[in-house]
């Protein structure tokens, strides 16, 4: 008996500091979200810096941080939005993909969003970016350090329901996203 008591102690102290490492972003289930002011480079809201809780108010919303994500993942969460925005447009479901940037990079970001608005098919989903140095990012509670490549943030009511940290945009993180949205499009 003791001898299991042991190892189950001994596997504890080994699995702790695995969950212990991984990294947190977002705002939190129940937090609310607050207004700020993204570029918008493509979508609805093209051309403005308009804010998507005032703007869309208590509509089911997404929003996608990127801090460094690959070009395939982001397209793929984006094209994954893309048709959930279409599915639920009865719902009026709106989705941002947001991203982090400094002043320097401005015009290659706009570019780089553009470039993957395209290759996403994206027009109905807005897509913008923020500087990392923009108040928002400390509202939303949004980790920019380099382990942490997305935080993906749903709501309704201005309410979050869930938040994703480094989704992978394969099957099993496309399937978590879908019934998040599913949760605030019923």
């Amino acid at each position: 008996m003791k001898k299991h008591l042991l190892t189950a102690m001994l596997a504890g102290v080994l699995v702790l500091p695995a969950f212990a490492l991984a990294p947190t972003s977002g705002l939190k289930v129940g937090e609310t979200v607050t207004p700020f002011h993204p570029t918008h480079v493509s979508g609805p809201l093209k051309g403005t810096d308009s804010c998507p809780p005032c703007t869309y108010g208590q509509l089911p919303q997404v929003q996608v941080w990127v801090n460094g994500d690959d070009h395939a993942n982001v397209a793929a969460v984006a094209t994954a939005l893309e048709g959930a925005v279409k599915a639920n447009k009865s719902k009026k479901l709106q989705a941002f993909v947001i991203v982090l940037t400094d002043a320097a990079n401005k015009a290659k970001t706009a570019k780089m969003i553009s470039d993957w608005s395209a290759s996403a098919g994206a027009t109905n989903i807005h897509m913008a970016y923020l500087l990392k140095t923009d108040e928002a990012v400390g509202a939303y509670k949004v980790n920019t350090s380099a382990d942490v490549k997305n935080t993906i943030m749903v709501y309704k009511n201005r309410e979050i329901t869930n938040t994703f940290v480094n989704l992978h945009a394969d099957k099993t993180g496309l399937g978590q996203l879908n019934a998040a949205i599913a949760k605030i499009t019923a």
